[in-house]
């Protein structure tokens, strides 16, 4: 029989909360609960035993994490391909049609590979962003490339850009589709029919960009640094 104390159950307290919280942690397999002050931890553990079923379900239907190692299996704008560890090779990192070729030692070999999606994520937003920015006369401060596992992008009021590395995993429509989101919050920071107006200026293929990201994108949020 699975208890609460199979999910390893990790209590935060927070200022603000004004009711218990749980949410299933799926990176570290732990159910969090965030609880209001002065609430006690007792009753905090009964309200996440009461949702042991709901836990159980997150845990059966979450993606499980896929780590930069050799031999694990990630899509590159959408083709899957084989990571492949070369340790003659020099401490480089080389792309072909179906493999990841990592070389150098064992030693930072996951930190040396996302490095380069990071980097290889930029060579293609950054591009892509001046062009729809130009396309609706607009212009952004600078672009950020991020390990977010939440959110595929963002847009501050000040005009800076924030993409998630993870993007260069994404088809090429998605990819294209994020940033034309993002760069129409530079002209509305908002979610209203004029913003989504905007998007449908650069791109002619949000809604089914959106789709995919509601039914894929999870998995790939799942794609972690050793």
């Amino acid at each position: 029989m699975t208890t609460i104390n199979d999910f390893n159950p990790d209590f935060k307290t927070h200022k603000r909360a004004k009711r218990i919280k749980l949410r299933y942690d799926a990176i570290n397999d732990r159910a969090v609960i965030t609880m209001p002050r002065f609430t006690s931890k007792l009753s905090a553990l009964k309200f996440a035993t009461s949702n042991i079923e709901w836990l159980k379900e997150q845990r059966t239907k979450t993606p499980k994490p896929i780590y930069l190692i050799d031999g694990s299996i990630i899509p590159i704008l959408g083709e899957m391909k084989k990571v492949i560890h070369d340790p003659i090779l020099a401490a480089r990192v080389n792309i072909d049609d179906q493999r990841i070729i990592v070389g150098g030692p064992k030693e930072g070999f996951s930190v040396r590979l996302e490095n380069h999606l990071k980097k290889e994520a930029r060579k293609t937003i950054e591009p892509m962003a001046q062009e729809m920015a130009m396309a609706i006369n607009k212009k952004f401060k600078r672009i950020q490339i991020r390990d977010t596992k939440s959110r595929w992008g963002s847009c501050s009021s000040s005009g800076n850009l924030s993409f998630s590395w993870r993007l260069i995993m994404t088809p090429p429509q998605v990819l294209e589709y994020v940033v034309a989101h993002e760069i129409s919050h530079l002209a509305e920071m908002n979610h209203s029919q004029r913003f989504w107006d905007i998007v449908d200026t650069l791109v002619s293929h949000a809604k089914p960009s959106r789709k995919w990201l509601k039914n894929e994108g999870q998995s790939l949020m799942m794609v972690l640094n050793q």
